[in-house]
C-alpha cells in the first residue's frame, strides 16, 4: 500500500514537472511584437485584418512603422495604418496619418486619396453648432487645400459638398452666438455677429442675405427700431418672396415670434 502511494506521488510529481517544462517551453516560443521580424509582424498584421481585429492590426502596424522606418515600401504600411485607424473610428490619428502620407509622398498614386481621407477624418470630428468649431475650421482649410490643387479631381465633388457643409456649420455657430446675445439683451454684441457674417461670409455666399435681413429684423424689433424692421421686410418681400425668412420676418410683425 505504501509502495502504491509512493508510486502515485512520483507519477504526479513527474507530470507536474513535465507540465511546467512544457509551459515554460511554450512561453519561450511566444515572441513579443518587439522581438518579431518584419515578416512575422506582416503576417500577423494581415491575419488580424482578415479577422477584423483592428486593435491588433493597429498595434502591429505601429510596430512595423517604428521598427522598420527605413524600408522603401514603408509608405504602404503607413497607408494601411491610416485605413485601419479610420475603420476603427479613430479619426484623429487617421487624419494625422493620411496627412503625413500626403505630405511625404506627394507623387504617390494614393496621394490624392490620402488628402481626401484626411478631410473626411477631420470632418467626422466636427461638432454641432453650439460647440467648439475648431475642427470645422480645420476641415474647411483642408478642403481649400484640396480644391486649390489643380491635379486633384477624383474626389472634388465630395470635397465641395464637405466644404459647403463646413461653411454652413460655421454660419450656424455665428447665428447661435447672435441668438444668445439677443436673448441676453446684449444688442451691441449681437450686432457684431451680424456684421461679422456680412463681412466674412456674405461676399462669397450671397444666399445667406435673406437670413441676415431676418436677423436684423429680430434685433431691430428688440430695440424698437421699427423703421429698420419695415425696410428689411420690404427688401425680403421684393427680393426673396419665396424665402422662409421672408415669412418668418412677416411673423415678427404679426406676433411676438423670435424663434428661427
Amino acid at each position: 500500500m505504501k509502495k502504491n502511494l509512493n508510486l502515485n506521488y512520483g507519477i504526479k510529481t513527474l507530470f507536474a514537472l513535465g507540465l511546467v517544462s512544457l509551459l515554460s517551453s511554450c512561453a519561450k516560443q511566444t515572441k513579443s511584437k518587439e522581438e518579431m521580424s518584419f515578416d512575422e509582424l506582416k503576417e500577423k498584421t494581415f491575419v488580424c485584418i482578415e479577422r477584423k481585429n483592428h486593435e491588433g492590426a493597429i498595434e502591429l502596424l505601429e510596430q512595423i512603422i517604428a521598427q522598420h522606418a527605413d524600408r522603401q515600401d514603408i509608405g504602404k504600411y503607413k497607408m494601411l495604418l491610416a485605413e485601419t485607424y479610420f475603420k476603427d473610428g479613430r479619426h484623429a490619428p487617421a487624419h494625422e496619418m493620411y496627412e503625413h502620407f500626403n505630405q511625404f509622398y506627394p507623387s504617390d498614386k494614393f496621394a490624392e486619396y490620402a488628402k481626401y481621407k484626411s478631410i473626411l477624418s477631420k470632418f467626422y470630428q466636427t461638432l454641432r453648432s453650439d460647440c467648439d468649431q475648431t475642427p470645422t475650421e480645420e476641415a474647411l482649410k483642408l478642403c481649400r487645400d484640396y480644391t486649390d490643387t489643380v491635379i486633384y479631381q477624383k474626389y472634388r465633388r465630395d470635397v465641395e459638398d464637405i466644404k459647403k457643409t463646413c461653411v454652413q456649420k460655421l454660419i450656424d455657430k455665428e447665428v447661435y452666438v447672435y441668438d444668445f446675445y439677443l436673448h441676453q439683451k446684449q444688442y451691441d454684441a449681437a450686432r457684431k455677429r451680424i456684421d461679422y457674417l456680412k463681412s466674412n461670409y456674405l461676399p462669397n455666399h450671397p444666399s445667406i442675405e435673406p437670413r441676415l435681413l431676418y436677423l436684423e429684423c429680430k434685433l431691430a424689433k428688440h430695440q424698437k427700431q421699427n423703421n429698420i424692421v419695415v425696410k428689411n421686410l420690404e427688401t425680403l418681400a421684393s427680393k426673396y418672396p419665396d424665402s422662409q425668412f421672408t415669412s418668418m420676418g412677416q411673423a415678427l410683425v404679426a406676433k411676438n415670434t423670435f424663434s428661427f
